[in-house]
């Protein structure tokens, strides 16, 4: 069976014409030259990457329960388990001898280990120097040096006996990509800000700049012969680059999202999608497509339960219907207030408003937002309009006809989620930099964080309560007065992952959360403070949307399926939202 969750790191061998795929289903898998499979091997995490050894006789995987793995490569067996760390590890990458071994975390861990093989075992050394979490990392040729790449901003260069740092790389955003290329003389960072930066390695000199992209460039990979280099953004296209001259010499793209991995192989270009298996680009059939499409976002109305899915469909669950469809994954979906048009936002940057009158493919409108991917869709109350939040930490303004009438700068990172406080009259934002804002006619009224506070993924608003729910990647939940931004509450502990979606009734008493854990988390206040529900349905990776609506509860899962709650917490539907086509 291949993966049932998108697909987040491709790595290739071709002594034995291996691939290996890694997914956010917490499965690896080996597939031969034939694109039959040669195992599969499953962990108790999200896997975000994946490393064939230089010998080709082992595989290392990073897995997002704070440890690494070593597997045989020819039976997939584990052989080795490095941890557990500090926090997820989010990339490893082997020396060329094969005899060490990088490990990268996340931002609870800020360390950079690189285990190394001994003949009594496997011993550990630790670098530090970076401030939050590491995204990537790259050994050089000679197997001394080593590069990585991290959320505060810079990529560093270090000696690996002494731990030194060579260089400190400075960006102008979160650096997420980085390869070293096969000769050793230059470094190639992705960066956020949609640019790729082509470093000398002995100088830490920027050579140039690579703007082709025009959204955040998530994947680096060169060449074994150095002669290329495969460049992968948030615009979902991979573009291949001649190295002697950094011109684009071809760009591969589809109607799904491959931004985060790919490799070239002896036949050509393989890459892992927000499919179900690698597909591979060459001059023979491009094989191994099956598709599964994960739901990224839900809207609910009085009778229609809208998704946005990983394929650009924006599906209506309840009538089995394509609403609208874009080229890319959807990341947001909102409903005017008089339920007559669809709002949609997708990883290109692009807004789709569509009639729900008779519920097809007949747009308004279609338009591109400066600033990359579309995160957050939400209208205002007259139905005149509606705001959008992208990935440059931008708030627009949009009129209903589809014209971008203003654009405010209000986050210096990504923000993640709006929602309307129609008791406070103003727009609340949730940003990636840490901070939760609120805004009126395009002029912020207040600006709140809390300590400990990192990267708000989603936020909701009680009018009735006058409060604010947020959700963030440091586990919490915390309630917010809506009209000063001063912090009330935060709720215990209760999801063991970032806790990626929240919605709130009107009375404030009842909130639902979601969770890269896989659970959804029904919180309910009482007089004796608040008691929490787990609701488990939904399988790994996790619960991206939840909403309220109609008197029930909606989770929904990126394998692709939505429940439907009652306030209790029983299960009164599930659907498989797959189906739709």
């Amino acid at each position: 069976m291949p993966h049932n969750s998108p697909i987040t790191c491709v790595d290739y061998h071709p002594a034995s014409d291996l691939t290996v795929s890694g997914s956010y289903d917490g499965t690896v898998i080996g597939w031969n030259d034939d694109g039959s499979q040669r195992w599969s091997t499953e962990f108790d995490d999200l896997v975000n990457d994946v490393r064939i050894s230089p010998s080709g006789t082992q595989v290392a995987v990073a897995a997002a329960d704070r440890f690494a793995f070593i597997l045989d490569a020819e039976t997939g067996h584990r052989v080795e388990l490095f941890g557990p760390h500090g926090d997820d590890v989010n990339a490893v990458r082997w020396s060329p001898d094969g005899n060490r071994l990088a490990c990268v975390m996340d931002h609870l861990d800020t360390a950079i280990r690189i285990w190394e093989r001994h003949a009594a075992g496997w011993v550990v050394r630790v670098l530090r120097g970076h401030e939050s979490g590491i995204f990537a990392v790259a050994f050089d040729p000679s197997g001394t040096r080593l590069a990585t790449v991290a959320e505060d901003s810079t990529a560093r260069i270090w000696d690996i006996e002494s731990g030194a740092q060579l260089h400190v790389l400075q960006h102008p955003g979160d650096p997420e990509a980085l390869d070293w290329s096969p000769d050793g003389t230059v470094i190639v960072t992705g960066c956020d800000d949609g640019v790729a930066r082509v470093w000398d390695a002995d100088t830490g000199e920027m050579l140039r700049e690579l703007h082709d992209a025009g959204a955040a460039v998530r994947f680096i990979r060169f060449e074994t012969t150095g002669s290329r280099a495969l460049v992968g953004a948030y615009d979902a296209t991979m573009r291949v680059y001649d190295c002697s001259t950094w011109a684009v010499t071809e760009t591969l793209s589809a109607p799904f999202q491959w931004e985060r991995t790919g490799s070239f192989t002896r036949h050509g270009i393989v890459v892992g999608s927000f499919g179900a298996a690698p597909l591979e680009h060459s001059s023979r059939a491009q094989r191994n497509l099956q598709l599964t499409f994960g739901i990224n976002t839900i809207a609910v109305t009085q009778s229609h339960l809208l998704v946005g899915r990983d394929d650009g469909r924006v599906v209506d669950v309840l009538r089995g219907n394509i609403v609208a469809r874009h080229d890319t994954i959807v990341n947001t979906v909102a409903v005017s207030p008089d339920g007559r048009v669809v709002a949609s936002g997708d990883y290109r940057g692009c807004v789709k408003l569509t009639p729900f009158a008779d519920a097809v493919d007949s747009p308004v409108a279609t338009r591109a937002a400066d600033g990359g991917p579309i995160n957050s869709l939400v209208w205002h109350p007259s139905g005149e309009m509606f705001f959008s939040g992208g990935y440059d930490g931008a708030i627009r303004t949009w009129s209903r006809s589809g014209t971008c009438t203003s654009t405010v700068a209000a986050h210096h990172g990504p923000i993640k989620s709006l929602a309307w406080s129609s008791a406070a009259n103003l727009l609340v934002a949730g940003s990636s930099d840490g901070s939760v804002s609120g805004w009126r006619d395009g002029l912020e009224r207040w600006r709140s964080d809390a300590e400990g506070l990192v990267l708000v993924n989603a936020v909701a608003c009680a009018d009735e309560a006058g409060t604010i729910i947020t959700a963030s990647r440091d586990l919490q939940v915390r309630i917010w007065d809506a009209a000063s931004g001063a912090l009330l509450d935060t709720l215990p502990a209760g999801h063991l992952k970032s806790v990626k979606a929240v919605a709130v009734s009107a009375d404030g008493t009842t909130i639902i959360t979601g969770s890269y854990d896989g659970t959804a988390i029904i919180w309910r206040r009482s007089m004796s403070g608040w008691s929490w529900q787990v609701l488990r349905l939904h399988a790994k990776p996790g619960v991206p949307a939840v909403a309220l609506g109609n008197g029930n509860l909606f989770t929904a899962g990126w394998n692709g399926t939505v429940g439907c709650w009652s306030l209790d917490g029983d299960l009164t539907a599930n659907y498989n939202a797959t189906l739709i086509h």
